[in-house]
């Protein structure tokens, strides 16, 4: 919002204010967070599908979703080739857990601006792992 403040005005300012108004600036705003909320919501219902399917822990949801990188990776200990692995590493496991943290502080950012009590937590520091 440019310009100084006595020269905000509800509908749009032909000062030298940018021409917007409050009204203008709120609601597009708002719209904003609505509609992130809204698919931040979608994708933590997916996502919770694919926890469930895959067996409800962040070792089983690896396997899942980087099943084409660990299905193929030759890793064994002790040199023997053409050993492949058979379950995601430790940091696809922690890749899977940061996912599964983020989405579910998104959830209960949804939760919240809808009414529903959520526990006092740092969500912010969750989001800020995967963007």
């Amino acid at each position: 919002m440019a310009g100084h403040s006595s020269e905000k005005r509800w509908r749009n300012n032909m000062n030298q204010d940018s021409g917007v108004g409050v009204s203008t600036l709120i609601s597009t705003s708002c719209e904003t967070v609505l509609r992130g909320l809204e698919e931040a919501e979608s994708l933590y219902q997916e996502l919770l599908e694919i926890y469930q399917y895959a067996g409800g822990t962040a070792q089983l949801l690896a396997d899942q979703l980087f099943y084409e990188d660990w299905s193929v990776r030759e890793s064994d200990p002790i040199g023997n080739p053409g050993v492949l692995d058979t379950q995601a590493n430790a940091v696809e496991v922690e890749k899977a857990q940061a996912a599964i943290d983020a989405v579910t502080a998104l959830h209960e950012l949804y939760q919240a601006a809808n009414n529903v009590a959520v526990a006092q937590a740092d969500r912010a520091s969750e989001l800020r792992r995967m963007s």
